[in-house]
């Protein structure tokens, strides 16, 4: 956790990536609900940065008050060169107007059939998620890495930890320039 206080913006209200900034920070971020400028369910690694990254400067722009805005995207992408396999993944973008980082968290396996059905599009993946662990709104909760891991790894785990990336260049003495 970070040892001061930032005024934070999040560019959503949804109850896990709230979660996963005040377990990084311990600080209550002003959720603005803004667009990510990308599809709802981002099926690459360049759509799912882009749609953060469109977070954090919109909801920046939305609470001009805050320091840094954040932007939390969770994506799907396909890796056709090692594992032919989906996998699912978290991106946090910290945003101060004039320096912006990025935060990437756990590349996790979904199955395949899983993503095959995400790439003919119609649907989000808490909605299968939902389907699968009998739920509603399992994106606001645990959503699939939860359901797949039986709750040792959670959605908002795995935000905090791209949380955590993203914010650390702006708290570090490392990265101040001599």
């Amino acid at each position: 956790m970070f040892g001061f206080e930032w005024k934070l913006a999040l560019g959503t209200s949804n109850h896990a990536k709230r979660a996963a900034v005040v377990s990084a920070t311990g600080v209550e971020p002003i959720c603005h609900a803004v667009p990510s400028g990308v599809p709802d369910q981002p099926l690459t690694e360049d759509e799912t940065i882009l749609g953060a990254i469109n977070r954090a400067k919109f909801v920046l722009e939305a609470e001009p008050s805050a320091e840094i805005g954040l932007g939390l995207e969770g994506g799907l992408m396909y890796d056709q060169v090692h594992t032919n396999q989906w996998y699912l993944f978290s991106v946090c973008a910290a945003w101060n107007g004039s320096q912006l980082y990025l935060g990437k968290g756990l590349y996790f396996p979904i199955p395949n059939e899983i993503g095959e059905k995400m790439k003919l599009g119609g649907t989000e993946l808490r909605h299968i998620i939902d389907a699968l662990s009998n739920t509603v709104d399992s994106n606001h909760k645990d959503g699939a890495y939860g359901l797949f891991t039986e709750g040792r790894i959670t959605r908002r785990d795995v935000f905090r930890e791209a949380v955590i990336a993203a914010l650390t260049p702006f708290q570090s003495s490392f990265y101040k320039a001599n």
